[in-house]
């Protein structure tokens, strides 16, 4: 048998034992052995919208969360970062590709630390999946980190109703869910390095779309509290399984977002409980997908990214506002949907971008 044989033979029996990796289509290794315990916080799956699809100008989310009318104080500076860890940003799509943070320090493509932090040739972030600076490059995206990245800065689009909150500011792509959109208990550390990452590289807002089964480790939650003492907000979501919020959600100092439907009725897949603190547009929302597709999904992962655009527009108007300052904002000038006050479906209430613009220029 020739030696090439041999080892292939080798090679299929140890993965038969389970003692090295499977492969998916394209060659990638298989995600982790092991169940997975979190990941993207969708309840629905990406849906091609028709052909026959009619825009209404701008999706609906953005009307619900008045951004229009925030437009026409700002629609966000592109000194303002906002990190999206989640699943990886198809950064190729012409509404995200001008929306893209770029490191100052780095020189693409030389194969040096230009900066001096660590990672080479991290121009737009990082994949911390895969331990490279190129979500593009390695294992295939889930989609769900390119519709959240949508919702939160995409050029604006009448043509399909696509469009960011903040349409202005930039994102720092850092990939932390695998291609399936899960992550798995020997992925906590790249969490906290994503979340470190991102405070030491300037971001001013970290949307965090993803849901846990379990409480995160305490380093994990000490790399967000010092991401909150730092000056960052940190957005997560309530969860999709209709009862009490998720471990990330229950976190001190994140702002907890559920999901309403166009008519501003809680969705029946958002957890509720007394950590909710807002609540956004979540329910068959419009975004766009890795190759362009414009598709519609629902989940309290979408509603997260308009309350991350909302903070950014504040910030756009005041760099130095805390993330007390943003929640404190956006808790005041929120619509309130139920029983006056805070309930724990809404929270406070549908975010507002005019209302908090607005009020934050009134001092």
């Amino acid at each position: 048998m020739p030696r090439y044989a041999w080892y292939l033979c080798a090679a299929l029996f140890l993965v038969a034992l389970g003692s090295l990796p499977g492969l998916v289509d394209g060659g990638y290794p298989s995600e982790p052995a092991g169940p997975a315990i979190g990941g993207a916080g969708e309840a629905s799956p990406p849906t091609p919208l028709p052909s026959s699809h009619e825009a209404l100008r701008l999706r609906w989310g953005l009307r619900a969360v008045n951004a229009p009318q925030a437009w026409e104080i700002t629609r966000g500076s592109d000194e303002i970062v906002i990190a999206v860890i989640d699943a990886g940003i198809d950064r190729s799509l012409p509404l995200l590709a001008g929306r893209m943070w770029r490191n100052p320090g780095e020189i693409p493509g030389n194969g040096i630390d230009d900066d001096g932090n660590g990672y080479v040739d991290d121009v737009h972030g990082w994949d911390f999946r895969d331990d490279d600076p190129d979500p593009l490059a390695g294992t295939p995206l889930n989609w769900h980190g390119t519709f959240v990245a949508g919702l939160i800065a995409a050029a604006v689009d009448a043509a399909t109703g696509i469009g960011g909150v903040a349409p202005r500011v930039k994102l720092m792509d850092l990939r932390f869910l695998d291609s399936r959109g899960l992550f798995y208990r020997g992925d906590w550390p790249k969490l906290a390095e994503a979340i470190e990452y991102a405070v030491a590289n300037g971001a001013r807002v970290i949307n965090l779309s993803i849901y846990s089964r379990v409480t995160p480790p305490s380093y994990v939650r000490r790399a967000i509290q010092k991401a909150v003492h730092s000056g960052v907000v940190v957005v997560t979501i309530a969860g999709n399984t209709g009862s009490e919020v998720g471990p990330l959600g229950r976190l001190p100092g994140v702002l907890t977002v559920a999901a309403v439907d166009r008519n501003g009725v809680p969705a029946p897949f958002s957890c509720r409980g007394p950590e909710v603190d807002l609540a956004g547009p979540g329910v068959q929302v419009i975004s766009v997908v890795p190759g362009g597709a414009a598709t519609a999904s629902s989940g309290t992962s979408f509603a997260a990214p308009h309350v991350s655009g909302v903070a950014a527009l504040l910030l756009s108007l005041e760099p130095d506002l805390s993330p007390e300052g943003v929640r404190e904002i956006l808790a005041r000038t929120a619509a309130d949907l139920a029983a006056p006050g805070v309930d724990p479906a809404t929270g406070f209430g549908l975010v507002d971008a005019a209302a908090a613009v607005r009020t934050l220029l009134a001092g």
